[in-house]
């Protein structure tokens, strides 16, 4: 195993992983880069055979962080070479803790582990997050049904009152895309915090990295940022950028449907509406997911 702080030099060779073992949400090679800031740094334990952990690394702090669910490696293998790389930065670099996001099964697998004697402890997570998976085989583009009903009267309502268009986000002027993003971030629950850095940033590439990215415009004016990618080994796509800056009621919605009948008609099986804590998945509830699964936020540390 072999500690790599060059990932950008390295970036055929992690795309190579994410290409054969990717298999959450998040595994996109770019996404990975965007998250990086100043303060925590991209690096990743190479394995060899393309296995790989992707991290960041807060070296002031003496803490790493595992990039969401970023082992890249076959499903039985995974638990074996997280704790691996969890003790090589926790002993051998004497380090305070590792946080990681992971899956309820890798979790149990984690705490099973742990409770043999080998120096590491799991600690009680910081929170869960809850990613609502829509079939699209089962997504009515025409909602309808009682089910469907309030999501059909808000839509109905948004396009009698509205004159609205759709755009290609690339083609949108960046200095109205950043007003956007600032707009949103204005209005947001002060205790969800984001990183604002990497919106700028992904507006700034051209959103590289990314399968598509749309605007809405209502009334003449830009107001929302829908954007993802495929998720490796699947036929599923991660809707990894949900932006609306709350000038028109029902618009949250509206930029909701608006994707999932984009998506419908490009034929995925699955559309992952990402993490979400209780009160925002109340919100993702309205379109009916076919199945919720979890993640969990915790930190291994040295028993004392």
């Amino acid at each position: 195993m072999e500690i790599i702080n060059d990932v950008l030099s390295n970036h055929k060779s992690i795309k190579r992983s994410i290409k054969k073992y990717g298999h959450f949400a998040e595994h996109n090679f770019l996404h990975y880069m965007h998250c990086e800031t100043p303060e925590d740094k991209n690096v990743f334990l190479d394995f060899g055979n393309d296995k790989k952990v992707l991290m960041q690394h807060t070296e002031h702090l003496g803490k790493w962080t595992l990039f969401p669910c970023g082992i890249l490696a076959p499903e039985e293998e995974r638990l074996s070479i997280l704790l691996k790389a969890a003790n090589h930065v926790l002993k051998k670099k004497n380090s305070k803790k590792l946080t990681v996001e992971v899956s309820e099964d890798l979790r149990k697998g984690i705490l099973q582990k742990l409770r043999k004697p080998n120096g590491l402890r799991a600690c009680s997570y910081y929170y869960i997050l809850y990613w609502p998976m829509y079939k699209m085989e089962s997504w009515d583009p025409k909602l309808k049904g009682n089910k469907m009903k309030k999501l059909r009267n808000i839509s109905n309502r948004f396009y009698k009152k509205n004159k609205v268009r759709v755009k290609d986000s690339r083609d949108v002027p960046k200095e109205k895309l950043y007003k956007v993003v600032k707009r949103w971030l204005k209005k947001r629950n002060m205790a969800d915090s984001v990183e604002e850095d990497y919106y700028f940033n992904l507006i700034n590439s051209g959103f590289k990295g990314l399968e598509s990215a749309k605007t809405i415009y209502v009334n003449g004016n830009p107001a929302t940022i829908t954007a993802g990618w495929k998720i490796p080994q699947s036929k599923d796509y991660y809707s990894a950028i949900g932006i609306v800056d709350y000038s028109v009621s029902g618009l949250g919605e509206i930029a909701n449907i608006d994707d999932l009948n984009r998506l419908k008609r490009a034929k995925y099986e699955y559309a992952d509406f990402g993490g979400s804590d209780r009160i925002l998945l109340r919100f993702k509830r309205k379109f009916k997911p076919e199945k919720i699964y979890k993640t969990y936020t915790f930190s291994i540390v040295k028993k004392k």
